[in-house]
């Protein structure tokens, strides 16, 4: 029989498959079309009549699983839940996705369930959430593991090398491995910290933006879906727009909390409008979420460059004055001013700490603007060197291609855009 036949009565008998699954083994089973509307969901009574189901399915029904286009089951893990799905296409058209979810590996303590509400101040209710994790089915790794190779094997008449879907899938190789390894299973911890603390999902979020926690950052994002579902809608007509909402505002948030880590108020507030306009554009939620984690790495990449290279309060009071002046005459009296310093302790202080005088450090953040200008826009070189206070043309190419090996001209040859890129916010 051809493939494509196979996948027609695959396809057909879908919902007798999905409840067969359900039944046989206990856990949530969910087909979503390629519309994104859950068809088909089978799961416990005491599951479903649950509060805290709910924003579980809200979730489920707007994640887009077509953008994912490998041939395997996926599995993912979301505090402590775990779940995998099978996408289904023919020649290469999208379908629908079959979804396992949520499983739990073994089961979760009350000491587990008080951190977890320690990790939302209290606001959920101890009893349902205690009802909702113990109505959850549990299965271990290699037992789901087999039955992922089921699942597919039912959907495409194909076998599955195992060790290939653990190849490819981190989550996973990790989980066959961290109760053989006592140094895995210390990671696992320490991958669950958000559990250890006591402040709420977003708190957390903003704490590693504003400290330039760049190694916590994928452990936010892989956070609970309960965190996610614990946001609420912004717009009840418009899932979509609902997110767009929640993830705006989220930038704002981030856009402050990268402020108090040190980040110049005027490059925040640059990318939060940047990020927020190209946001508007998006048109599915996994685009939206994706691009959401890419403004937020920025913003704490940037934070966590500056840490690197930590100032006294002095020094980047000096250096946030000129970023925000660049365009201005600069003196060293001004600054020296600003800092209540004289003129000569500041020029030394400066040196000392940054490793240059401070005048071909105001050099160096002209050129650096006008690199983004030549590059960014066709506004004429002339003009470029007279806004950002270079004397004349001459100075202004001899001053270029002294921090730079080019000239003005040779660099927007060889650099210039039309397409405007985050990157080049500085």
């Amino acid at each position: 029989m051809e493939f494509i036949e196979l996948m027609e009565m695959a396809i057909q008998d879908l919902q007798y498959i999905c409840e067969l699954i359900y039944k046989v083994h206990n856990i949530p089973v969910f087909y979503v079309n390629q519309s994104g509307e859950i068809e088909h969901e089978f799961a416990s009574r005491e599951l479903r009549d649950n509060p805290y189901y709910s924003p579980f399915i809200e979730q489920i029904s707007i994640y887009t699983f077509e953008d994912n286009p490998m041939d395997f089951p996926i599995f993912f893990s979301n505090s402590n839940l775990k779940f995998f799905f099978v996408n289904l296409k023919r020649a290469n058209l999208y379908l629908g996705t079959v979804i396992l979810d949520p499983t739990l590996e073994s089961e979760v303590s009350e000491e587990s369930i008080s951190k977890i509400l320690d990790a939302f101040k209290g606001n959920l209710n101890k009893r349902k959430i205690i009802e909702y994790y113990h109505s959850i089915p549990i299965i271990d790794s290699q037992q789901f593991l087999s039955l992922s190779l089921l699942v597919y094997f039912l959907m495409y008449h194909k076998k599955l090398d195992k060790e290939m879907v653990i190849k490819n899938n981190k989550e996973l190789t990790l989980n066959m491995n961290e109760s053989e390894n006592p140094d895995l299973e210390i990671s696992k911890g320490r991958r669950n910290f958000i559990f250890h603390s006591n402040l709420s999902y977003e708190q957390v979020l903003l704490d590693c933006v504003k400290n330039g926690r760049l190694d916590k950052l994928k452990d936010i994002f892989d956070y609970s879906i309960l965190g996610e579902a614990e946001l609420g809608l912004l717009s009840k007509r418009n899932r979509l727009r609902s997110e767009k909402n929640l993830m705006i505002t989220g930038i704002a948030l981030v856009c402050r909390a990268a402020i108090e880590g040190g980040l110049n108020e005027e490059t925040a507030f640059t990318l939060s409008d940047f990020y927020i306009q190209q946001l508007e554009e998006l048109g599915s939620l996994n685009e939206i979420l994706k691009f959401t984690e890419e403004a937020i790495m920025d913003f704490t990449n940037r934070v966590h460059q500056l840490n690197e290279e930590k100032y006294s309060a002095t020094i980047t009071a000096c250096q946030h004055y000129i970023y925000n002046h660049i365009y201005e005459e600069i003196t060293l009296d001004q600054l020296a001013q600003l800092c209540h310093l004289s003129p000569n302790y500041l020029s030394s202080l400066f040196r000392k700490e940054v490793g240059t005088p401070i005048s071909e450090y105001i050099q160096l953040q002209r050129v650096n603007e006008a690199k983004k200008l030549l590059r960014l826009t066709n506004y004429s070189i002339s003009d470029i060197g007279t806004w950002l206070n270079f004397n004349d043309q001459s100075y202004f190419i001899k001053v270029f291609k002294k921090y730079s090996g080019l000239t003005p001209k040779q660099f927007r040859n060889n650099h210039y855009s039309d397409h405007k890129s985050i990157d080049e916010i500085d």
